[in-house]
């Protein structure tokens, strides 16, 4: 039991190397992607023919995809087992990412810092979906801003939580099932009936993580001098405003532990007694990222100790 407890360890201290290392796939190794081989058959094979066509959707597009990319580094592992890890960590690396959204951020805060404000909406405007033109500075480091906090549960914590509980398997469900969200999870036609299931999907297996995630920017802030207390209380009582049962509780949190107000204008504000972002105050919510995410790999490992542990009591 020690030893695949080390092995995991491994896996994910060299998956977060890889991810920081490398980046995101490029050319050829994009279309192996999972997220971008689920998208597709979702893509291909989606017609508006109603609920259980859409549970059909997310199973063919999903479990097929979990399953080959779960396999191929188990079958690795016993021809090679240093081989096997690798591409382990890697595809486990697949389901998560730090440095993309927080390169996205930097490049985005030197635009800012440098007048570039065209080249800061238009990176902008690959992260979200409101309209970027018309807003103002302050709207815009909102939008990086709330950007960085969906990031860190949907994009990070989640599916390492659920890789800590049920291994490459369970990073991959989560991975996919966002991915699935993202692809068919919409209100109105077309999309409303046969994103349903999708949508409920990943609504369900993002609700712990989402309000661990709470807890751990409010710790990340007291380590950083920031408004902790602010960063909890705000998350509580704000944290439905967005209209989401989910991403409210990341974005509330960091805009307490910031002393800001983060606002999608027609759609929602959190924290309105506080003045809008600045420059200074992306900044932080970058290394409020960063800190984040360090406290999330301590859950993590320590929820692989659990893990093992509490099988070794059951074998």
């Amino acid at each position: 039991m020690i030893e695949v407890l080390l092995y995991y360890i491994v896996i994910l201290i060299t998956s977060v190397i890889l991810d920081l290392v490398l980046g995101e796939p490029r050319g050829i190794f994009i279309r192996m992607h999972p997220v971008v081989v689920t998208g597709n058959i979702a893509f291909k094979l989606f017609r508006p023919d109603g609920k259980f066509f859409g549970i059909f959707l997310w199973f063919i597009s999903v479990i097929p995809i979990m399953i080959i990319y779960y396999l191929v580094p188990r079958i690795l592992m016993i021809i090679n087992v240093v081989v096997g890890i690798v591409v382990y960590a890697y595809f486990l690396k697949l389901t998560f990412s730090i440095r993309l959204m927080r390169d996205y951020a930097k490049r985005i805060l030197k635009g800012i810092e440098s007048g570039d404000l065209y080249n800061a909406r238009m990176l902008t405007q690959e992260i979200v979906r409101r309209n970027v033109w018309d807003l103002d500075t302050a709207h815009l480091i909102s939008a990086v801003i709330e950007s960085l906090a969906e990031s860190f549960v949907d994009g990070f914590l989640s599916p390492l939580f659920y890789f800590a509980l049920f291994g490459l398997p369970g990073a991959l469900l989560q991975r996919l099932s966002n991915t699935m969200d993202s692809m068919v999870g919409y209100r109105g036609w077309p999309y409303e009936d046969v994103g349903w299931f999708s949508a409920r999907v990943d609504t369900v297996l993002n609700y712990i993580p989402a309000r661990l995630s709470s807890i751990i920017i409010s710790m990340a802030s007291g380590l950083m001098g920031l408004n902790w207390k602010e960063s909890i209380l705000v998350a509580f009582h704000e944290h439905c405003n967005v209209g989401s049962v989910n991403s409210g509780w990341p974005m509330a949190s960091f805009a307490g532990a910031l002393g800001v107000m983060l606002e999608k204008v027609g759609a929602y504000k959190i924290n309105d007694d506080a003045p809008g972002p600045d420059v200074n105050k992306l900044r932080l919510a970058i290394k409020l990222f960063d800190v984040s995410v360090i406290i999330a790999l301590v859950i993590t490992l320590a929820l692989l100790i659990l893990r093992a542990f509490l099988i070794s009591l059951f074998i």
